[in-house]
């Protein structure tokens, strides 16, 4: 059944990158109005930028948080969190977007002549996809599982306490002879 538990974890991880990165790419074509642009300095200002990028990582905190619990959650005391193995499946949906970028920024180098903010920021630019979201999720995966380390401090132990052999010199039978009332 751990293994199970480990499995469910790190499957759960890659999906959740992956949905991460698929929305993070859908929030970076929604702008804001155009007279805003203008007062901060144009679409491609370092500002705006920023702040976008920002924004986009504080969503996929929020996304990864409930995610991320729900699958860690324990439905026992003695069942452990596997924060570990949902980074790794976020780890390595990450580093296989990586490597997708690279090729993509390898195979089509006219194509990004952008400035490096552009690259290092934009949730749609190779080779990163966003900088910030994986610093989002990862930030709500970790959140996610210190909520779910303290749900499973707080379940009830479900270990009967027995006594150890030889231990009824520490608590002697009870030899009352009260009466029955």
């Amino acid at each position: 059944m751990r293994a199970a538990r480990k499995t469910v974890a790190f499957f759960s991880g890659l999906l959740l990158y992956a949905f991460a990165a698929g929305l993070a790419a859908g929030l970076s074509g929604v702008g804001l109005p155009r007279g805003w642009y203008a007062a901060m300095g144009g679409r491609n200002s370092l500002q705006v930028m920023l702040g976008e990028a920002v924004v986009i990582a504080l969503l996929l905190m929020l996304v990864a948080l409930p995610w991320a619990y729900f699958t860690l959650r324990p439905a026992r005391r003695r069942h452990r969190p596997y924060v570990g193995w949902l980074m790794a499946g976020i780890g390595l949906a990450w580093a296989g977007l990586l490597v997708f970028g690279a090729f993509n920024f390898a195979l089509k180098p006219r194509a990004y002549s952008a400035p490096l903010q552009t690259m290092l920021l934009s949730s749609s630019a190779a080779p990163l996809y966003g900088g910030l979201n994986i610093l989002g999720v990862l930030a709500g995966a970790a959140l996610a599982g210190r909520l779910a380390k303290r749900r499973q401090q707080n379940l009830p132990s479900s270990r009967v306490k027995r006594p150890a052999a030889g231990d009824e010199s520490q608590h002697p039978p009870d030899t009352s002879t009260a009466p029955l009332a």
